[in-house]
């Protein structure tokens, strides 16, 4: 990976045992810990973790932490210094030594993500996609998160992640339209439907996905690959809209009367309405 990582792995199984952050840095120390060739452990600082994946110090210690305690994750011991050189004897003592843990499904996931980076293709159990992580990371130093956009936009940001790969699955070979519903999504994502529909909107809002709304399924039309997102999104909206109203002309029963305008009584002269009409079309054209 490159110093500022691009993208994470994720599977739609890991849902069902860690939350999503504990997936960024479940799957971000996977990656290196299963490479034989870095002999399997992870090591990074804390601050490494932070501007690669977008959080915090304190969320980063504690979600490892966590990981640890759920065994999807185990502290390595730290190699003997004495022999180093004094300049590396820092980073070494404030970095963390990973390996994975016992947990049957982390062995799984470890597994099949290394037949994946070494290009075999065999039967995998897990569908894995990428998460672009690099649209969280900060453009400058010191940049910190507005009110609580951290949890919301790395939650939107796995959502992206797995219709974009599902998308340009279907482009390639299946050419059907992805159609989903918000059940199924939340079951998936082990997120409440409002919190689903939230997500969705705020991919709208940042110009991520197109989409319309079929019945109680939603249409993914087109899902752009995500650039930056750290900000852009006004408010969170719990009900879906479909997009194709952004788009479509005015029809009668959408037109807003303009204040101080009225309409013309039944006993009006045709100058009155005809007054009235270009006053609406011009209010409409500004």
């Amino acid at each position: 990976m490159r110093k500022n990582t691009e993208f994470v792995f994720m599977s739609t199984g890991l849902f069902e045992h860690l939350n999503e952050t504990e997936s960024y840095v479940f799957s971000f120390v996977t990656y290196f810990a299963c490479d034989k060739q870095k002999g399997q452990v992870f090591k990074r600082s804390t601050a490494s973790l932070c501007n690669n994946l977008g959080y915090s110090a304190n969320t980063i210690r504690s979600t490892i932490d966590k990981l640890v305690e759920k065994n999807f994750l185990a502290r390595a011991e730290k190699p003997d210094d004495k022999n180093k050189a004094l300049r590396y004897n820092y980073f070494d003592d404030i970095s963390h030594y990973l390996v994975l843990g016992t947990h049957k499904y982390a062995q799984e996931f470890s597994s099949e993500l290394s037949e994946i980076l070494n290009f075999l293709r065999g039967d995998l159990k897990n569908v894995f996609f990428k998460v672009y992580v690099n649209a969280l990371q900060a453009s400058k130093k010191g940049e910190k998160w507005k009110r609580n956009q951290s949890r919301h936009l790395h939650k939107t940001i796995v959502l992206h992640g797995y219709l974009h790969n599902k998308i340009k699955f279907r482009d390639k070979f299946d050419k059907s339209t992805l159609s989903l519903s918000v059940p199924y999504l939340s079951a998936m994502m082990q997120w409440s439907r409002n919190t689903v529909r939230r997500v969705v909107n705020t991919l709208v809002e940042l110009g991520l996905v197109t989409l319309k709304l079929e019945g109680k399924r939603i249409a993914f039309l087109q899902v752009r690959l995500a650039e930056r997102v750290r900000e852009g999104y006004k408010q969170l909206k719990s009900r879906l809209f479909d997009v194709r109203q952004k788009t479509v002309g005015v029809t009668r029963n959408s037109i807003n009367k303009p204040m101080g305008l009225n309409r013309p009584g039944k006993h009006a002269t045709p100058a009155e309405h005809a007054s009235y009409l270009a006053a609406m079309k011009k209010a409409q054209n500004h």
